[in-house]
């Protein structure tokens, strides 16, 4: 009678788990975010938080651009497209693999794309940032750093991004197959943190429970230029659309 009652709670906890996996991402409304669509993604914490993601540019290096948070919480950045692993299916969801774009128009100093990826290395300050210049779709082991995957924070409408790809392969023996082969691939929580040139970036965390909370908003009302952050003298500059 236990072994039944143990194999039936497992089942239960296993069912929940699938069922969490599935969900979908919500916006700040409530809805579910779709593929195809602009949100901002602004800081779950208000204030002191700051504001939203944008493209900025490394001082001395200014392609390929880079992840940045703009400093004021009523500037919501640029506005993000999210681009499925599954094609099939066009609501982002839960611990799912995904592609991340800026989008509208841009300058063409850089003809890099605008999607996110992991910096191939670690710079001086012995950080990983997220940068620009990634591709899109084709999942697989060649363009795996640039998938990334929504997680819940556990407070509802409110969630952190995580570098785990599972577009090579789900299963743990492929995991550690996958890890021997490209050892900069692993699981990593993505944190705020401060660049050599003062700007506030994303950047992937060593350890669990560092990763800041974001919200979705619909962008219903696109900016007619996407100006970089391009630092000055060290210190961040912000171009408020």
């Amino acid at each position: 009678m236990k072994s039944t009652s143990a194999s039936v709670f497992l089942l239960f906890v296993l069912f929940g788990l699938a069922n969490a996996a599935n969900n979908a991402v919500l916006d700040r409304n409530g809805e579910e975010v779709v593929t195809g669509v602009p949100y901002y993604v602004v800081s779950g914490i208000w204030g002191a938080g700051g504001g939203g993601l944008a493209i900025g540019r490394e001082k001395g290096r200014p392609c390929p651009e880079i992840v940045v948070q703009r400093q004021s919480d009523m500037d919501y950045g640029n506005p993000v497209i999210f681009s499925n692993a599954d094609h099939n299916d066009d609501v982002v969801r839960v611990s799912s693999d995904v592609n991340l774009k800026f989008t509208g128009p841009r300058d063409r100093l850089c003809q890099t794309t605008t999607v996110w990826k992991v910096q191939h290395g670690e710079d001086s300050t012995g950080q990983r940032f997220l940068e620009l210049g990634g591709e899109e779709g084709n999942p697989g082991c060649d363009t795996e750093k640039s998938w990334f995957k929504i997680e819940e924070t556990g407070i509802e409408r409110m969630y952190k991004f995580k570098y785990c790809p599972s577009v090579c392969g789900s299963s743990d023996t492929a995991r550690n197959e996958i890890e021997k082969a490209h050892p900069d691939t692993a699981c990593n929580e993505i944190e705020k943190a401060q660049g050599k040139d003062g700007q506030i970036r994303l950047a992937l965390s060593d350890g669990e429970g560092s990763a800041w909370p974001w919200i979705f908003i619909k962008a219903n009302k696109p900016h007619n230029r996407i100006r970089p952050v391009i630092p000055i003298n060290k210190k961040p500059s912000l171009c408020i659309n």
